[in-house]
């Protein structure tokens, strides 16, 4: 990653939440906003690729990326790069309350965030998706593949929804170090039990009912590969979580869906460690495919995420 110096211009960001043993905290944090200002972003726009299949072309599958918590499209971009080399077309979007999205995270509920996704799908005027969903964003691909299922089955012919939304196929969903809802659960059941109280802490302490870890709990659970320079950078582009979602319990879960599947696990995930990690593979009935990295490996090492991504099965 080029466009950063060791120079440093940390100022004060007013922040709440947890410090890694659970306890509140309220303090000034640092950002580092010359990082941030002086990443070479540009670098992390997809570009356009010669290789790049036709959007006419009906056999070609349009890979979606969905990020997690407290991430935006941006985390993405390098990824599209690496997929577009390959000839692969992709593309990803901010979910409601991240990113740029700026729909009000308070009352934000998991119901929201498939409602979202669905209409992205829409929007793309293709037949076949591949959905990628990363950390909490694989809560989101059982129901949304069973949506558009059940559309395609109930052979809708609706104004809203047209001849491309009742004709689009979910070719395979792929769980990149995410945790994996069965119907009934919320994602706070699947959270580690240790995190759970503080999560409450930061949402309580919070104006819009969601969550951000400091600086230090981010780095050394997110994105531990990357030196601190480029940590802080993306560090100043995450942001608050909210918390709705983690209460909702999922109507559609992975037992509910027969579309093929593959999960994509981190030998040094801290957020999922394998072992997490490979219970919730057993949940989607496949073994987990390791590669080295940690959880955020889009940023840490997107070349080797999108060489899996596009492995046949």
């Amino acid at each position: 990653m080029s466009g950063l110096t060791a120079e440093k211009a940390l100022v004060p960001s007013r922040s709440r939440g947890i410090t890694a043993n659970g306890s509140r905290y309220l303090r000034l944090l640092p950002v580092d906003r010359q990082a941030r200002d002086r990443y070479d972003f540009a670098s992390m726009n997809p570009s356009d690729d010669p290789t790049e299949p036709a959007l006419t072309d009906p056999s070609a599958v349009h890979t979606l990326l969905i990020h997690g918590g407290s991430h935006g499209a941006w985390c993405w971009r390098r990824v599209e790069t690496e997929l577009r080399r390959r000839g692969v077309l992709s593309s990803s979007f901010d979910l409601p309350g991240c990113g740029q999205d700026r729909t009000p995270r308070a009352r934000l509920t998991m119901n929201d965030l498939v409602a979202s996704v669905i209409d992205h799908i829409n929007e793309l005027g293709v037949r076949r998706v591949r959905l990628v969903g990363h950390s909490i964003g694989g809560w989101l691909l059982p129901p949304v593949a069973a949506e558009i299922a059940a559309r395609v089955d109930a052979g809708s012919t609706s104004d809203e929804q047209g001849d491309e939304a009742r004709d689009i196929e979910i070719a395979e969903i792929v769980f990149v170090g995410a945790s994996i809802l069965r119907r009934g659960e919320c994602g706070l059941d699947v959270t580690p039990a240790q995190r759970r109280p503080g999560y409450y802490i930061m949402a309580e302490s919070s104006n819009d009912n969601s969550l951000l870890p400091d600086f230090e709990s981010a780095w050394g659970r997110f994105f531990q590969h990357l030196p601190e320079p480029h940590a802080r950078a993306f560090y100043a582009m995450l942001t608050p979580q909210a918390f709705g979602p983690y209460l909702s319990p999922a109507a559609v879960g992975i037992e509910d869906v027969s579309v093929p599947r593959r999960y994509i696990a981190m030998d040094d995930d801290r957020t999922y460690p394998l072992d997490v990690a490979r219970g919730f593979a057993a949940k989607a009935g496949v073994e987990p495919i390791v590669i080295a990295g940690d959880h955020c490996v889009m940023l840490s090492d997107a070349t080797a995420l999108a060489a899996v991504i596009v492995q046949a099965r």
